[in-house]
């Protein structure tokens, strides 16, 4: 009787249809696992209100829970942003609402003494206030408020210049007034970061 042979040329086809449709099929799984969404184009920082030219359809492979994030389906334009977003950071939708959700309001601190190294547009801050005591000294120092948006130095562009370093920030609208008192009434202010900046 005649053994049987196998045909090298046969297996190796047989090999690389098999590697073909596993090929394809590794594709689609993988393709099945993106979804469009809106990405930043640029930092976006609380208080902003998204226009056309800040977001930017991209379609992303997610690895979680992809109605986490604002779906390329919706309209982005006129949300407001209430946390920081990064440029290249898809739009999660716990960062975003709508115009009468938003209750912030922009204040400008002078404040005693220097300013961290690590406190940057879309850090997040305490502020802290000390109320002048006897003999020029200060009393003991609360927090004034807590979580307060940085957005940005403000240059002292006058013909007299002092010395401090004044930060604008974006604090609550219920903490305004208490923001005012201090500051009218010549509180020592500093403030303390509490996260990192995000990376425009």
């Amino acid at each position: 009787m005649r053994r049987a042979w196998l045909d090298p040329r046969l297996a190796i086809g047989a090999a690389l249809v098999v590697a073909s449709i596993v090929g394809v099929w590794l594709l689609v799984q993988s393709t099945s696992r993106s979804t469009t969404v809106w990405v930043a184009s640029e930092t976006l920082l609380p208080g902003d209100v998204i226009g056309a030219d800040d977001v930017v359809a991209t379609e992303l492979r997610m690895e979680g829970a992809t109605d986490a994030y604002l779906s390329a389906a919706a309209t982005p334009e006129g949300l407001v942003v209430v946390s920081p977003v990064g440029a290249g950071e898809a739009l999660p939708l716990t960062a975003l609402g709508d115009p009468e959700s938003v209750d912030l309001a922009t204040v400008v601190l002078a404040l005693d003494g220097g300013l961290a190294s690590s406190v940057a547009e879309g850090s997040v801050v305490d502020v802290w206030a000390a109320p002048p005591g006897e003999q020029g000294a200060f009393e003991a120092a609360t927090v004034l408020v807590a979580d307060a948006i940085v957005v940005g130095l403000v240059e002292d562009d006058g013909i007299i210049a002092d010395d401090a370093v004044r930060l604008e920030v974006l604090v609550p609208r219920e903490d305004v007034a208490g923001v005012l008192d201090a500051v009218a009434n010549a509180h020592a202010v500093h403030v303390v970061p509490v996260a990192t900046a995000v990376t425009p």
